[in-house]
């Protein structure tokens, strides 16, 4: 069961991605005391240094959509060496984590990885550009977020919930 305490029982039935749904005011970056995470003011992501954190997880306590993960064993014997991308740091034990939405990607060009792996199931652009495939979708087919009661304006939207 997820630790998000959800505003209707359809949403609380609706199997969802736990991503970070980078808010436009993130209750994260507020927790943080060592600033590991902040917002990209220039494209709004939500990001992390992971060589600043310090494990305390009061990020992951602060975070309502339980995004956050806390790295109790290393994870880098798990990760192949020929996929390894040398421009992206590599976690450690004792650090939180969240999605980035694969920013090392965007800076070249690329999709996120769970974007491009999705078969144009996820669909990632600009909310504010209402020329951008997202808004575009949305506004043809309607998008959500999760817990909008909370007024954190996400950088998120569902579709059929």
């Amino acid at each position: 069961m997820s630790p998000m305490k959800f505003v209707n029982e359809k949403l609380e039935q609706t199997p969802l991605l736990v991503l970070c749904n980078h808010c436009e005011n993130p209750p994260c970056v507020r927790a943080c005391p060592t600033q590991a995470t902040w917002k990209n003011p220039d494209n709004g992501i939500v990001m992390m240094d992971f060589h600043r954190c310090i494990g305390c997880r009061f990020c992951m306590t602060a975070c309502p959509f339980g995004a956050r993960s806390f790295n109790f064993r290393d994870p880098r014997p798990f990760i192949n060496p020929a996929e390894q991308n040398k421009q992206f740091p590599t976690r450690t034990k004792g650090v939180v984590e969240k999605c980035s939405f694969c920013v090392e990607r965007l800076a070249v060009g690329q999709l996120p990885a769970c974007v491009e792996a999705s078969n144009g199931k996820l669909v990632f652009g600009d909310l504010y550009d209402e020329n951008s495939l997202i808004s575009q979708q949305l506004r043809e087919y309607g998008g959500k977020e999760i817990r909008g009661d909370l007024g954190l304006n996400t950088g998120v939207r569902y579709r059929g919930i």
